[in-house]
């Protein structure tokens, strides 16, 4: 009975050994059945079992509710974003300060208009107006966004250049210099709504742009800003011309119920010498509650001439005449700038400028005017950043007897700059 008991026991045991290293062979198919006759009735006439007696393994599974489907991808293409800065930061001493004064003091041209205050206020340094002080004259901040065929052009900035150009110098403020959309049209023509530096002028807003860090006497009788909207079209490479309609000069929303209109052309007369002609002619006066304009008519004419002697010489001429620029038709204002800039090397240039104007004032019988001489070094430390030593004189005769600078004690004003400039 025990040998018995062990072969029984070693014939289990063997085979689930084999099994656990070895697969067994796959069993053969099983033989083919015919499949089953169609029923004679049709299927949807069979009663179901009831639910509860339906096996697990032959229920259906309904499938879960599909996810929504992805937002389709946008048809055109990405915009194309293109961003800039500046810093733009000047120290300014004046050797020639008031009598009695301290130098803190600027000069400042001006006509007594014997109630204790003065004309002409304003006739003068455009931007770099404070002395013996380092100041932040314009952080700027630039983006366009270029997505064809409509651009659009965003340029912020802060410091004592939006100050001045509100026409309230003081602390520094904010500004948006510009923010206009340009839709381009067949026939090489753009139309731009919004706010736009102007096109009158040899010189800009931003210093870095420019031959010399000051600005020019001229570019401070001219506007810097408008609102509304321009065309421009350009004939053929030699000829581009621009027409607006816009508030004014440097207001938003607009002072009087007139609009501005503004016409402009370039010239390219050949490789050498390029000319761009502007005008603007609308009424400046601030109109109030009163049923129409007051004041006359104002006319700016502007000239611009660029002369490319070679890829080192250039030479600017700017001529500016103002007929009614305090809204009085028998007021004006003409005046003329020579300007050059020589690339000395890739590190160094020298520019400088001279210039004359004068402004009629017909109530008073009275011609204010006045000069200046500029001469500034520009040295490149690297490629975005440029130091400009400045130094500039201004003159001016006498009206009433009295000297026009330094509050009618002096007749010419000295002054020493050093500007900082960095941008991307």
């Amino acid at each position: 009975m025990r040998l018995r008991a062990c072969l029984l026991a070693i014939a289990v045991v063997l085979p689930i050994r084999a099994f656990a290293q070895t697969p067994p062979p796959a069993a053969p198919p099983p033989p083919a059945v015919p499949a089953p006759a169609a029923p004679e009735k049709p299927a949807e006439a069979a009663v179901p079992a009831p639910a509860s007696a339906t096996p697990a393994a032959t229920m259906v599974a309904v499938p879960a509710t599909p996810p929504p489907a992805p937002a389709p991808a946008p048809t055109g293409p990405a915009p194309k974003f293109t961003f800039g800065g500046l810093v733009d930061t000047y120290y300014l001493f004046n050797f020639t300060p008031p009598t009695g004064a301290n130098t803190l003091a600027f000069p400042g041209p001006g006509v007594p208009d014997g109630m204790g205050g003065l004309l002409g206020v304003g006739v003068g340094r455009a931007f770099d107006t404070q002395a013996n002080s380092i100041t932040l004259a314009l952080a700027k901040l630039s983006m366009n966004a270029a997505l064809d065929p409509v651009a659009f052009q965003l340029d912020i900035g802060y410091g004592s250049v939006p100050s001045i150009i509100s026409g309230s110098p003081g602390a520094p403020s904010f500004m948006v210099e510009q923010a206009y959309a340009t839709i381009s049209l067949p026939a090489n023509l753009t139309l731009d709504f919004g706010k736009f530096v102007t096109t009158a002028g040899a010189e800009v807003i931003e210093a870095k742009s420019n031959w010399l860090y000051s600005r020019s006497l001229l570019f401070n009788i001219i506007p810097f800003l408008h609102t509304g909207v321009r065309a421009g079209l350009k004939v053929n490479d030699q000829v581009t011309l621009q027409a607006s309609l816009v508030n004014g000069w440097n207001n938003d929303p607009d002072l009087n119920a007139w609009k501005t209109i503004g016409l402009s052309g370039t010239f390219t007369i050949n490789p050498m010498i390029s000319l761009i002609a502007t005008t603007y002619f609308g009424k400046e006066a601030i109109q109030g509650a009163m049923p129409s304009t007051p004041g006359d008519l104002r006319v700016l004419g502007d000239l611009v001439a660029a002369v490319t002697v070679n890829s080192q010489f250039g030479l600017n001429l700017n001529v500016d005449y103002i007929k009614a620029f305090d809204d009085n038709a028998n007021d004006y204002q003409i005046g003329a700038a020579l300007m050059g800039r020589y690339v000395i090397s890739d590190r160094l240039n020298v520019a400088a400028r001279g210039e004359f104007l004068a402004t009629h004032y017909d109530a008073f019988a009275t011609t204010v005017k006045q000069g200046e001489g500029t001469v500034m070094l520009g040295i490149d430390v690297g490629k975005n950043f440029e130091l400009r030593p400045e130094i500039r004189a201004d003159f001016a005769g006498q009206v009433m007897g009295l000297d026009l600078l330094e509050g009618g004690t002096k007749s010419d004003a000295i002054t020493g700059e050093l500007a900082a400039l960095a941008w991307f």
